[in-house]
């Protein structure tokens, strides 16, 4: 089994191709998180790659500016 940190620096990259954004992470001693800003236009195959490196984590979600900015994160558990 890979380190938390092999592991959110592989799903980081993997969101940098999907959305051509640059992720952020946030570490803390429980967990890391990553997110990513999605572009406004989204196709069929780059959104099932998002949703299939999402899986990847311990838990994932979506969040949706006032101004209509998506992002998505996932969380991955140190052990």
């Amino acid at each position: 089994m890979c380190s938390a940190e092999a592991q959110a620096t592989a799903l980081a990259a993997l969101l940098a191709a999907a959305t051509g954004t640059e992720p952020r992470l946030d570490a803390t001693h429980d967990r890391i998180r990553i997110e990513a800003d999605l572009p406004t236009e989204l196709g069929p195959a780059v959104h099932a790659d998002i949703l299939r490196t999402l899986a990847q984590g311990a838990r994932y979600g979506h969040q949706r500016t006032h101004g209509g900015e998506d992002t998505v994160w996932v969380e991955i558990d140190r052990r």
